[in-house]
């Protein structure tokens, strides 16, 4: 009897701590801009390329994110920022998860009501925003406000390769303490790789169509 019990506590600990039952991790590679995140169930990652990608937690959207590279640019070519550009831009950009037009009415954040700054697990720069969201109704003239966030803005910059990766609350997941703890655990395994030079991405991801 003791015998039986001692290999039903060994098989426990098998199915615990071996990473064949359930807990292996998984890495997400963006090929195009460089980077790994790195995860575990309950969660998936679905990719949709250029950048773009969600974060399922059990088989639902957690969390969506993007890439920004061309409109981190063309801030910098329009809004010539002098000091801390990263900033200035995330500041700005994170506003846009919000926007959302329709016959009755829309949806904005116009006002950032939180900001902190921190560092991943792997030295990345993050900053991290709490919005105020407003619901506008035009058939009743009513305005509603609530909380979203976080939005977090990861600086995954290159030498001359200004980028950012933004990483927001999907559309059915509300703002909470647990959401913040997540994403905060995967933002820390994110790692950047050796990068690609900026023609070396130009003909990854456009082949011969893009420049003649």
């Amino acid at each position: 009897m003791r015998s039986f019990t001692h290999i039903l506590l060994l098989l426990i600990c098998v199915f615990l701590f071996n990473p064949a039952f359930g807990s292996e991790e998984s890495s997400y590679r963006n090929e195009q801009y460089s980077f790994t995140l790195h995860y575990k169930p309950p969660f998936q990652v679905r990719s949709f390329g250029e950048g773009y990608f969600d974060i399922l937690k059990d088989g639902k959207i957690f969390a969506q994110a993007s890439v920004e590279d061309d409109v981190f640019k063309i801030f910098i070519q329009e809004a010539k920022p002098e000091k801390d550009v990263f900033r200035s831009f995330a500041r700005g950009r994170c506003k846009i998860i919000c926007d959302a037009d329709g016959p009755d009415g829309s949806t904005y954040c116009k006002e950032i009501e939180s900001e902190k700054e921190w560092t991943s697990g792997n030295g990345l720069r993050v900053l991290e925003f709490t919005l105020i969201f407003t619901r506008e109704n035009y058939q009743d003239k009513t305005k509603e406000e609530s909380r979203m966030g976080p939005v977090c803005m990861v600086d995954i910059s290159r030498a001359g390769t200004p980028l950012a990766l933004m990483i927001h609350p999907g559309q059915e997941v509300l703002m909470s303490r647990d959401y913040e703890q997540l994403v905060h655990g995967l933002i820390d395994t994110i790692e950047l790789r050796p990068g690609n030079s900026d023609q070396q991405r130009k003909i990854k991801v456009c082949g011969t169509t893009c420049e003649k």
